[in-house]
């Protein structure tokens, strides 16, 4: 009897939940809906009904007519808000926010509804990946299933976002139709957005006649910095300047009147009692923006709480139409903000500016600058971050990403940050899950190995080792990016590869995956001195360069042919750029090098602050890479003076060394470099000399190699002499600080 009514049981739950997919959308080409909207309908709730229609067809190959009049059908799907929506549809989404919509299932009618068209287009799109299963990645990849029957189940869900604004930068601003796809958004409303001084007070139209505008620096007046927010006549012109910009665009809502992307900020002493009175340099910002804010109440003034702006001020507060951009930058992304103690004063910052404002864009940092191609493992920091901002205030999100530029696992970070942009709790591992079986499909199991195993290694490390979105593969090594992981992952795209081998869409995919793993492993081949993983090999006694590896090399430069995979980082370094970089360096390493047999002195002192073991790190053949941190000899303010004893007489007929262009980090090339050889080392002769271009006002990181060619010279010493500009240029955002050289290996022939 038990059994008997078991079974009973299970045949009427089958019978009920046969009965609830009965609503049949679709039916083998036919259907008996109709696409309705009313006739005041706008262009995007228009365009909504049409990708619908348009999609239906895909899917099932039915085409379903639009209709637009007042007319009820029988069954039809109803798009938009309107009055032909039931009063208890309409009272509910009046609750809701600008971007709300309804998703309603029943017999006879479904409901995608919005407060707006845009919000119509969120809730079609939704529509079409929840219930039937497609999927957006990019601007020309999505994920369409064939299925001739569609038949829903009653449902019934109102969706609100979490954030007002939400943009996560992972994606090329022109293809719109993505945009809503993931219910994110354009700066359609900014009339001026972020680091705004230098545009609304030109240094090129007003130094020249009022210098004192601009920030006093070290007791002079400069150019790249700050402006001077004591001088009431540059206040004035501020305003001025301002209102012009607003005439031209009145439809915008937001206006940015923010700091430069640099420190500098004014030292006179005006702006010092500024800065005291508010216990914070933020309060003479806060200040500024308040009376902006005054003068056009009707707009949104955006400020920047940023770097030497980011502290809380107090006995101030923003006024309601002044918005406050806090910013992450400084921050760690191995561990979650709130659970970092390296993050504590950052995560103070956050809560004492949500006590002063409700009105904050939070500006967030999701990929690692320095390095697109380079594994970032910290998918495991987007959520507890987001919500982390969602509970104290935060109402606008922006997440900086690479743009329409190819970073580690791009579309899944993209595809994640949208999903959670629109609600802090979303399920993300079953999010995951989804994205690596249909975007990868028979390749998913490798790809999601590595997936995993790298945020495992970066957890089990994540108290000591920081991940730094400036950060490099030379960075990880005693964490995920041992040279023996840097094996297994490449592996595992192999693996992954060799799966995907019959499909060229997946092909191309499981690629441009692979990409950031080729860059790692080569990268540490080129910097790290270890022989399990090194371009370098032995053969009959000479050290040559491995064919393998360079194979390697040309191949992942092909990939990035092939995937529209180009840059390297945001200062656009490309892969060609990076082979030619990479292909130099080993060149030097393989050379006879004479200078290993001299003794070096140094006549000028290095910097401790990186100790890469002095003098012998010229001669140690390991080469600086575009990492200051690894492998380069640094001399802070100071020239760089170095004599070399051969301890014999030596022939010699070309010096070849490098010098590390990084304006942003405050590293400039030498003014001048001069060689000079002496066989008694008393007597110097100037045998070669070359200028430094220190006018490149361009911020990408480059190795500059300088190559001395000279005749046949026979002597026993050399000197090389860099002279340094000493501190950064009136022109340079360090103005008056020390500036840096650094030198890698110098090679002697």
């Amino acid at each position: 009897m038990i059994r008997y009514l078991s079974f009973l049981l299970f045949i009427l739950t089958f019978i009920s939940c046969d009965s609830e997919t009965q609503i049949k959308l679709a039916d083998n080409g036919s259907s008996d809906f109709v696409i309705r909207l009313a006739q005041s309908s706008d262009n995007l709730t228009s365009q909504a009904a049409e990708s619908l229609q348009k999609y239906l067809e895909l899917i099932s190959g039915s085409s379903i007519p639009i209709v637009s009049n007042s007319t009820s059908s029988e069954k039809e799907i109803i798009i938009g808000r309107s009055d032909i929506l039931p009063s208890g549809i309409l009272n509910k989404l009046s609750t809701l926010k600008e971007d709300g919509f309804l998703i309603k299932i029943s017999t006879d009618k479904i409901y995608l509804c919005g407060n707006n068209g845009k919000a119509d287009l969120y809730a079609v799109y939704t529509f079409l990946e929840e219930q039937l299963g497609c999927m957006r990645f990019s601007y020309n990849e999505e994920h369409i299933p064939k299925n001739p029957r569609i038949k829903l189940t009653s449902f019934e869900k109102y969706y609100d976002p979490s954030f007002s604004f939400r943009q996560p930068i992972l994606y090329d601003k022109k293809d719109t139709d993505l945009i809503h796809w993931h219910k994110v958004e354009n700066r359609d409303d900014w009339g001026m957005f972020v680091h705004t001084f230098q545009h609304l007070i030109s240094p090129e139209e007003y130094f020249e006649q009022h210098p004192d505008f601009f920030a006093l620096v070290n007791g002079k007046r400069i150019k790249d910095g700050q402006l001077c927010l004591s001088n009431h006549e540059m206040l004035q012109t501020l305003s001025s300047n301002l209102r012009s910009n607003i005439e031209k665009k009145p439809n915008k809502k937001f206006w940015s009147v923010s700091q430069n992307d640099c420190y500098n900020y004014c030292e006179c002493s005006e702006c010092e009692k500024k800065y005291d009175q508010y216990s914070s340099i933020s309060g003479a910002y806060i200040e500024l923006a308040n009376t902006i804010a005054k003068e056009f109440p009707e707009k949104q003034i955006s400020t920047l709480a940023y770097q030497f702006t980011r502290s809380a001020p107090k006995n101030i507060k923003p006024l309601g139409n002044v918005n406050v951009m806090f910013c992450s930058i400084e921050c760690n992304r191995s561990m979650p903000f709130e659970t970092d103690p390296r993050s504590a004063d950052f995560v103070t910052d956050m809560k004492d500016w949500s006590k002063l404002s409700s009105n904050i864009f939070m500006w967030d940092y999701v990929v690692q600058f320095e390095n697109y191609l380079c594994p970032f493992p910290n998918f495991h920091t987007l959520q507890p971050n987001i919500q982390f901002f969602k509970n104290h205030g935060v109402d606008m999100l922006f997440e900086q990403g690479s743009g329409y530029r190819w970073s580690d696992m791009k579309e899944l970070k993209f595809y994640l940050l949208s999903k959670l942009c629109w609600d802090v709790n979303a399920n993300i591992d079953s999010l995951s899950s989804r994205f690596f079986d249909i975007y990868y499909g028979k390749a998913s199991l490798p790809i999601r190995k590595y997936y995993d195993i790298t945020h495992q290694r970066m957890i089990e490390h994540q108290e000591s080792e920081g991940l730094n979105i400036y950060g490099f593969p030379l960075s990880y090594v005693k964490s995920f990016l041992t040279p023996a992981y840097a094996r297994e992952y490449v592996a595992l795209m192999d693996e992954a590869e060799t799966l995907a081998q019959e499909d060229s869409v997946l092909l191309k995919r499981v690629w441009r995956t692979r990409i950031p793993v080729d860059f790692a492993f080569l990268d540490l081949a080129l910097n790290y001195n270890d022989s399990s993983l090194s371009f370098i090999t032995e053969q009959d006694g000479e050290m040559i360069i491995d064919d393998q590896m360079i194979t390697h090399l040309n191949r992942m430069v092909a990939l990035g042919t092939k995937t529209d995979v180009f840059w390297v980082n945001e200062k656009r370094l490309t892969l060609i750029d990076y082979r030619e970089y990479l292909l130099h360096n080993l060149n030097r390493k393989i050379t006879d090098n004479l200078a290993k047999k001299a003794s070096i002195t140094l006549l000028t002192n290095s910097s401790e602050k990186y100790k890469v073991g002095k003098e012998a790190s010229l001669t140690d053949g390991l080469m600086g890479g575009l990492n200051f941190n690894y492998n380069w000899l640094g001399f802070e303010g100071e020239d760089m003076v170095a004599v070399l004893d051969f301890t014999k007489s030596t022939v010699i007929n070309r010096i070849t060394m490098n010098y590390l262009k990084a304006l942003v980090s405050w590293i400039f090339l030498p003014e001048k470099i001069t060689i000079e050889g002496s066989v008694d080392g008393n007597n110097y002769t100037r045998l070669a000399e070359q200028i430094g271009n220190v006018e490149n006002r361009n911020f990408r990181v480059e190795s500059v190699p300088f190559i001395f060619e000279i005749p046949d010279t026979e002597i026993r010493y050399l000197k090389i002499t860099a002279k340094s500009l000493k501190s950064c240029p009136d022109w340079h955002r360090g103005y008056g600080q020390p500036s840096w050289i650094f030198i890698d290996e110098l090679v002697i022939e």
